[in-house]
């Protein structure tokens, strides 16, 4: 099984957009602000679409951190961090199983 996961690391504060993705289905996901257990917060978005046997293909963007918070990704059990404190990114995932973010600071909200 391949798997492709894409991370475009966004200089700056301004907000980070999403990558369009092919195909007409139905997405799920959408956007919230996370906090993290320390204080601060992120702005979250991802959207995900069925590739058919259980895998999906999605995007995702953390924009808007306050500077002591860093974002991570969860694909099918491996965990990344994606961001420095306080800064963007957005990405696509394909292949995957599982896709989640949080924010972190002293400690890591729960999955979204």
């Amino acid at each position: 099984m391949k798997r492709t996961l894409s991370v475009l690391l966004a200089a700056g504060a301004a907000a980070a957009g999403l990558m369009a993705m092919p195909g007409t289905a139905n997405a799920a996901g959408g956007c919230k602000t996370m906090s993290a257990p320390g204080g601060g917060s992120a702005y979250v978005c991802k959207h995900y679409y069925s590739q058919g046997g259980g895998l999906y293909y999605g995007d995702f963007s953390v924009s808007g951190a306050s500077s002591s918070v860093y974002a991570q990704i969860n694909y099918d059990g491996n965990v990344q961090t994606v961001t420095s404190r306080g800064g963007s990114t957005s990405g696509g995932f394909s292949d995957v199983a599982k896709f989640h973010v949080r924010v972190c600071n002293s400690g890591c909200s729960p999955w979204y």
